[in-house]
């Protein structure tokens, strides 16, 4: 009968939405014992390896609150204020760096551009905001974190998975999995892989026999490239222009599906800053409009390859931020024509319960409480209908 109950409130706990884990460690606890070692044991021959990872978390369960706390905490930009994603002293310290790095490693970053066919200012980009060029590592030990967002979080399935293809990577990497670091999100190294991500993308550039994106550059540039290479990255577009727009293009013509050629959106209106001209052989390929904060901030033209960006970083802000910084490692003097006006803050729930309302009428693209292209247009339209300054933000 005691086993009977205790099946139940586990099982209780996993279909629950509000895990126990909030008041005490010892359901987690619990589902170590019967859930995730026997599932280990029974996914790895290495059973050393298992009992050792088993010992590894029991060791630590003085720790769980407090991790949990840390894992808890939301401070993601995308939910501030955009014009606080580009900090300019951070920006520039970035840049800075990525010019000396873009010098230290010509002849590295030229042979990668070779391979992948990927610009080297974005690689060197995306290294920056990832991990500040390897100075800035994750700290968190990783089986824990993984485990705990296996056990605790909405996501449960998914990081269970990710935590078995972080154990399959050390085994056959010849990694210590105790030692592994990671983010609140459960990522590792230089490049800020997700597990999936490593054994898919990582790549041993110097043959050296290890993967390295812990200590190894090389290894870590070429993950990266391998990465938006396999996502469709192609050296014949830009990533995007700054634009400006004739009074007829509204900002709810954002997104994608939206496409047009750089030749259409010029007859429709649609130009660079300071006279420039979109280059010759561009002007055939497909770009669409995007609004990282509506009206209020700088509007652009961007190509796939943004949305090659923004499979390594799901955030319209992530990937304008690496174009930004690759293009200013790039070419010297660059920055925005048009600033970022400040606007008001929202909460996620806030932004949740603005997608709910527009929903019933209008696609916002999920219920997910950020300001993607479709919520963003989605507002803009709903502006439209009511008679409203169309700003494609909020407040509606």
């Amino acid at each position: 009968m005691i086993n009977f109950f205790k099946i139940v409130i586990f099982l209780t706990f996993i279909c629950s939405a509000t895990p126990i884990f909030s008041q005490s460690t010892r359901v987690y606890e619990y589902w170590l014992d019967r859930f995730l070692l026997p599932r280990l044991k029974q996914k790895f021959n290495n059973h050393k390896v298992i009992d050792e990872i088993y010992v590894h978390l029991k060791s630590k369960i003085a720790s769980v609150m407090k991790i949990k706390k840390i894992l808890s905490e939301d401070k993601q930009a995308e939910f501030l204020e955009p014009k606080k994603y580009f900090n300019k002293e951070l920006i520039s310290h970035k840049t800075n760096l990525g010019k000396k790095k873009a010098r230290t490693l010509e002849k590295l970053l030229n042979n990668l551009e070779n391979i992948y066919g990927v610009d080297r200012n974005i690689l060197l980009a995306i290294w920056a905001n990832e991990s500040f060029f390897g100075r800035v590592m994750p700290k968190l030990d990783a089986l824990q974190v993984l485990s705990l967002l296996s056990f605790s979080s909405k996501n449960r399935l998914f990081y269970l998975s990710e935590l078995i293809h972080l154990i399959d990577f050390a085994i056959e990497n010849e990694n210590d999995v105790r030692e592994l670091k990671v983010s609140k999100a459960g990522a590792l190294g230089q490049p800020q892989f997700l597990p999936s991500t490593l054994v898919k993308f990582a790549v041993d550039y110097d043959n050296d026999g290890t993967k390295d994106i812990w200590d190894n550059p090389s290894d870590t540039l070429a993950s990266i490239a391998n990465y938006l290479n396999k996502f469709g990255w192609d050296n014949d577009f830009e990533w995007g222009y700054e634009v400006r727009l004739s009074e007829n293009i509204s900002c709810y013509l954002e997104g994608p599906d939206h496409s047009r050629s750089l030749n259409q959106w010029k007859k429709l209106g649609v130009s660079r800053f300071k006279e420039k001209d979109f280059p010759e052989d561009d002007l055939n390929n497909s770009y669409s409009l995007m609004f990282p904060a509506g009206i209020y901030g700088p509007i652009y033209l961007v190509s796939k390859n943004f949305y090659a960006i923004k499979k390594y970083n799901n955030s319209d802000l992530y990937a304008l931020s690496v174009g930004f910084i690759g293009d200013k490692i790039k070419y010297n003097h660059h920055d925005f024509f048009k600033g970022w006006e400040t606007t008001e803050n929202f909460t996620k729930n806030e932004i949740m319960e603005l997608q709910e309302k527009l929903s019933e009428k209008y696609d916002v693209g999920g219920i997910d409480g950020l300001i993607g292209y479709k919520t963003r247009r989605a507002i803009g339209i709903y502006q439209k209908d009511n008679n409203s300054r169309q700003t494609c933000w909020l407040p509606l």
